[in-house]
């Protein structure tokens, strides 16, 4: 647990040049550190596990819009959905939408598991998601 503290303490030191005067100090290194410190737990925590196969968008977007408070225009978009990420998304796309977005992986695992970084594949997933409301759009679920 030290090496993590130590490991988001150098962080915060290494980009003392990022750090602005019109911020705290303070506030500032703790944000960072937090941040650091959280992204070594994770990446941590997914040591030695493989990442979830693609899930069945069709299986996931049932069982969310099965819920009593969902109302008709969620479940008409979410019977949509499977289709349009069939159909509207590049097959890396659906890798990323998949484990961020249903299956839960953190980003930062992700990026390094895919030789990556997180720009990219925030990018990746941003992309994905605009491809979706524009092909849902076509078809005519309202897209929030």
């Amino acid at each position: 647990m030290f090496e993590i503290a130590d490991h988001a303490f150098a962080s915060v030191l290494e980009r003392l040049d990022d750090f602005t005067d019109d911020r705290h100090f303070g506030t500032w290194a703790l944000k960072f550190a937090l941040r650091e410190a959280t992204v070594r737990l994770q990446t941590r925590a997914w040591r030695g596990r493989e990442l979830p196969a693609e899930p069945d968008p069709q299986t996931y977007c049932s069982s969310v819009g099965s819920e009593p408070e969902a109302s008709p225009e969620q479940r008409e978009l979410l019977s949509a959905l499977p289709a349009a990420i069939a159909d509207a998304l590049t097959p890396e796309q659906r890798h990323v939408l998949g484990a961020l977005a249903l299956n839960g992986v953190p980003i930062d695992v992700l990026a390094e598991r895919l030789e990556s970084n997180r720009g990219a594949v925030y990018e990746t997933l941003r992309d994905a998601r605009q491809r979706l409301r524009t092909h849902l759009g076509r078809r005519g679920p309202t897209v929030p």
